[in-house]
């Protein structure tokens, strides 16, 4: 087989076809249906844009071949055919070697090929069909694959159904293969922070199957709507659970001692700062930007608070013991009188709340039950930062009530009068 690199004189096609013959057949596939026939029309787009997949794969796997066994990647100056394929087709990784892989086991395939071709299955159950011939064929004898049973399965299920049909076939054909493949997803665990210039923490990484089922299995009850006015999105509730998880395994003592000291969340504040004083700085906390006052009254509701003196030049002059807001008496009573988040409407656990200060404490506000109410994390948030108010209605029920102001949406100056 040859590969011809792109010559100076194809620049200005780049070897592409020209977009009015693209255009023309586009329009002639869904020439006979009206336009609001969105259902007839997306199906055949569709199936034309599978069969366009089946050959394209086809190719993939000859250019796949080439670099195999010529010299392919000096001419064309890749590594390989599917990094080749991910750049100057403008594709990501995984649908290149997907596509490469279905083309080597067409071979393997002839009937689910032609399945295609008449629309029978679409390329999505092509793709897994071919995943599990290459697993199979690499590990057992070829005649453990038998295309015949996956193309009638194909036929009555969707993509994502035969692929869990054809995962549970192959660890009865090849166990060790399944395990192997479980045994490197999980070496290959990882999970990057990236700091915005705002101090947002961006997260990425990658769990295996299993590992991501038990972080999902954690999350998951603490990602529903919780009370009255929660309109989070999912993916917003997931973004709360996982900071309430993480602060739930800290005030329960769960994460293992660093250094002999248990892991905990450390602020540094004055107290002008602690009291909300007009002009006073932001707060310190490692691992995060400077914080607000009303995080930092947040914090200090259910705490350990300990003075520290300073002197000139920022010398430590004493340090005081530190001695925890709500003590361990009080902490019992108020878990044994509220049960539960005293939001309307929440039932998050008191093992899972913080105890609120209705006043709070460096206003002068008591440290007793008649003053304390258990919130959970995301509500004690809410009231503190989120700049909701708590109150008694005549009949004694708690009632929340919302900011008057988007507090997400910077607000314009006070214009001067005309």
């Amino acid at each position: 087989m040859t590969v011809v690199a792109d010559a100076p004189a194809q620049t200005e096609r780049a070897g592409l076809p020209v977009s009015g013959d693209i255009d023309r057949y586009l329009d002639l596939i869904v020439a006979d249906l009206p336009d609001d026939d969105l259902t007839s029309r997306l199906k055949g787009l569709r199936y034309a844009i599978d069969r366009l997949n089946l050959a394209f794969s086809r190719d993939a796997a000859r250019l796949a071949a080439a670099f195999a066994n010529e010299d392919a990647g000096d001419l064309l100056d890749a590594p390989t055919a599917g990094e080749w394929i991910r750049h100057n087709c403008k594709t990501s990784r995984s649908v290149a070697y997907d596509c490469i892989n279905v083309g080597e086991q067409l071979q393997r395939l002839p009937k689910s090929a032609d399945a295609l071709a008449t629309g029978a299955i679409g390329f999505a159950h092509l793709s897994v069909l071919a995943r599990t011939s290459s697993a199979l064929v690499a590990s057992t004898p070829e005649s453990a694959f038998v295309e015949d049973d996956l193309l009638e399965r194909a036929r009555e299920c969707s993509a994502g159904r035969l692929w869990h049909y054809c995962m549970r076939l192959r660890h009865a054909l090849d166990p060790e293969g399944v395990a192997r493949e479980q045994r490197i997803a999980v070496e290959e665990r990882r999970l990057q922070f990236t700091v915005w210039d705002d101090g947002s923490l961006l997260i990425s990484g990658q769990l295996d199957p299993i590992g991501g089922a038990a972080v999902r299995t954690a999350l998951e009850p603490l990602a529903q709507p919780m009370g009255q006015g929660d309109e989070r999105c999912l993916e917003h509730r997931q973004g709360d659970a996982i900071v309430e998880l993480s602060l739930h395994s800290l005030d329960a003592g769960l994460v293992p001692q660093h250094a002999s000291q248990r892991p905990h969340l450390q602020v540094t504040t004055t107290l002008e700062t602690l009291r909300g004083l007009q002009g006073s700085p932001a707060a310190d906390m490692e691992f995060s930007t400077p914080i607000s006052s009303t995080t930092v009254q947040r914090l200090a509701c259910d705490g350990n608070i300990a003075r520290v003196v300073f002197g000139p030049d920022s010398v430590v002059v004493d340090v005081g013991r530190a001695v925890r807001v709500v003590s361990g008496a009080t902490r019992r009573a108020l878990n044994a009188r509220d049960q539960h988040c005293q939001w309307p409407g929440c039932e998050r656990s008191a093992s899972w709340s913080a105890a609120h200060h209705l006043v709070h404490w460096v206003q002068g506000g008591a440290t007793d039950l008649s003053n304390l109410i258990l919130l959970c994390h995301r509500h004690h948030w809410m009231v503190h930062e989120g700049g909701w108010k708590l109150a008694r209605s005549d009949d004694s029920r708690l009632l929340a009530i919302p900011p008057v102001y988007d507090y997400y949406r910077v607000r314009a100056p006070d214009l001067p009068a005309a």
